[in-house]
């Protein structure tokens, strides 16, 4: 029976009005005038902290370099710790899926491009991160984030899994890119971020689902 791992921001929890106004309070902090706001705020929210900073330096004529970068990247953090689960939910059907698949023997797994400081309060917050105690992933678990198959690849060991005995599952074309660098199939949230905001398609998925509890068909009559 094939393992699952999942995406986080997309997949299991809608997070995109937090990340959101984290990028706005850190913009205000600065002094800035640039502000994310409708659809194309929030299409760049999905893409991370880093995306949003990118669009918030540009917007405002400012010069950066990586180093700059992440500086600032520290400082969204603190902001986006003050809203971490303000206005994020979990996607319909999310917990009761998880606990039906554990419960099938099915093998559950995360690996999130969120440092996993925040990933882990945000599961703790929303009661998922129990569903994730053997196997959890953050962007600085290992030192390299997706689409880099190394992240993807550690939360598969961790389960004791091969690539080929696991299913990847994520809403974007970084989660897309991470599982066909690490020979895993891919199955693509077509609910999520990247397909709502015009940012993914997921076309080479070996499986896509329009809603979480779909995920129950693949192991139905199963061994």
């Amino acid at each position: 029976m094939k393992a699952l791992v999942f995406d986080l921001d997309g997949t299991l929890v809608d997070t995109k009005h937090d990340m959101l106004d984290a990028g706005n309070l850190l913009f205000e902090s600065q002094g800035w005038l640039t502000r994310l706001e409708g659809f194309s705020g929030l299409q760049t929210a999905i893409q991370g902290g880093r995306a949003i900073l990118r669009y918030g330096l540009k917007e405002e004529g400012i010069s950066f370099n990586e180093n700059m970068l992440t500086y600032y990247y520290q400082l969204y953090l603190k902001n986006y710790d003050k809203v971490l689960d303000n206005r994020s939910v979990i996607y319909d059907d999310v917990a009761a899926t998880l606990e039906e698949l554990q419960l099938m023997g099915v093998q559950l797994g995360l690996c999130t491009n969120k440092p996993e400081k925040y990933a882990r309060e945000l599961l703790k917050r929303v009661g998922l991160i129990d569903f994730f105690k053997r196997s959890f992933i953050g962007s600085d678990t290992v030192g390299i984030a997706k689409p880099n198959p190394k992240p993807l690849l550690e939360a598969i060991y961790r389960l004791d899994k091969r690539p080929n005995e696991v299913f990847f599952v994520g809403d974007t074309n970084t989660d897309e890119e991470a599982a066909k660098n690490a020979c895993v199939d891919f199955i693509f949230c077509d609910y999520g971020h990247g397909s709502i905001y015009n940012l993914a398609k997921g076309n080479s998925a070996t499986i896509k689902i329009e809603t979480f509890k779909e995920l129950i068909n693949i192991y139905k009559d199963k061994p």
